[in-house]
């Protein structure tokens, strides 16, 4: 089935001829009005479940005010409490620079 889109079309900048195809980028307004609406409503149904206390304490993905970083803060805290109550503890971090890529270098090495 054939579908009806509107395109944006825009010159992109710094090209000496818009003429050419290459010139120009378009931008369809179904796929960006789908990307608005599908962003609001997970907004939304994530709200909703954060005000109703669904979500596990334990869950750290995809919440406001919890990350990667967090998830790692608490594991050494939980094995620095673990090794201070006498038990043995150990802890393998494979390839932490490529998981956090953005993260300032002194920042991981802190």
């Amino acid at each position: 089935m054939w579908k009806r889109s509107r395109c944006l079309v825009i010159h992109k900048p710094g090209k000496d001829n818009y003429m050419q195809l290459k010139a120009c980028g378009s931008i369809s307004l179904v796929s960006c009005m789908g990307k608005v609406v599908e962003n609001v409503v997970a907004e939304l149904l994530s709200e909703e479940a954060e005000s109703r206390g669904l979500p596990s304490d334990r869950q750290l993905g995809s919440r406001e005010g919890r990350s990667a970083l967090c998830a790692v803060a608490i594991m050494f805290d939980q094995a620095h409490a673990a090794r201070n109550d006498g038990h043995i503890t150990g802890m393998l971090v494979i390839d932490i620079y490529a998981a956090f890529s953005s993260m300032p270098k002194g920042r991981l090495v802190n």
